[in-house]
């Protein structure tokens, strides 16, 4: 036990070689009280850590709470932002794609009166103004008699069942004309 307490006496340097043994007794008993007194500061400072882990748990889980109200807030916004930019890039990708389309026609365009003046010449293309001016000239004459035709047989359709009859009684008394006409030309050879 004095071992020991040598040992405890030397470990908290109290003890010296040089000391007597009432006073090493003297430091041994001082150090019952030195080390009671450790010991409820070991204790006080355990109780106040444990004091202080649990203040830091609810710390900690609020802070959390805000964390996450402050991500969760975040992510909305950014989400907002998003969509304003993502409408307003694709604003901008339409304008930019509609004067694309609109220089891809224009080329388009360019290639073919290319292509045409490679084709027609001055003179094929006169011709082809003349053929088109007689063309035209031949549609509006059938455009007239058509018109014509249309109003003849308008004044017919007036008539209405008459004109019909008129038109049966005519059409065979032309048939038989024209059998009487065959049967005379075939005497007329026959008698000769």
């Amino acid at each position: 036990l004095g071992e020991k307490a040598s040992r405890l006496l030397e470990k908290f340097g109290r003890r010296k070689d040089a000391d007597s043994e009432t006073v090493k007794a003297a430091k041994v008993w001082k150090l019952t009280e030195v080390l009671v007194g450790e010991q409820q500061q070991c204790q006080d400072a355990k109780s106040q850590q444990k004091e202080q882990m649990l203040l830091l748990e609810k710390k900690s889980a609020a802070y959390s709470q805000v964390l996450l109200r402050c991500l969760t807030l975040l992510q909305r916004l950014l989400q907002e932002h998003r969509l304003k930019t993502q409408s307003e890039l694709d604003r901008i990708n339409a304008q930019y794609l509609e004067v694309k389309c609109g220089a891809m026609i224009l080329k388009l365009r360019m290639e073919e009166l290319k292509i045409l003046s490679d084709t027609y010449t001055v003179e094929k293309v006169e011709v082809h103004r003349l053929i088109r001016d007689r063309l035209e000239g031949a549609i509006h004459l059938q455009e007239q008699d058509m018109e014509k035709s249309r109003q003849v047989l308008n004044s017919y359709e007036v008539l209405g069942e008459e004109f019909d009859r008129l038109v049966k009684e005519y059409t065979v008394l032309k048939q038989a004309t024209e059998n009487k006409r065959w049967a005379l030309q075939e005497f007329s050879k026959v008698y000769r």
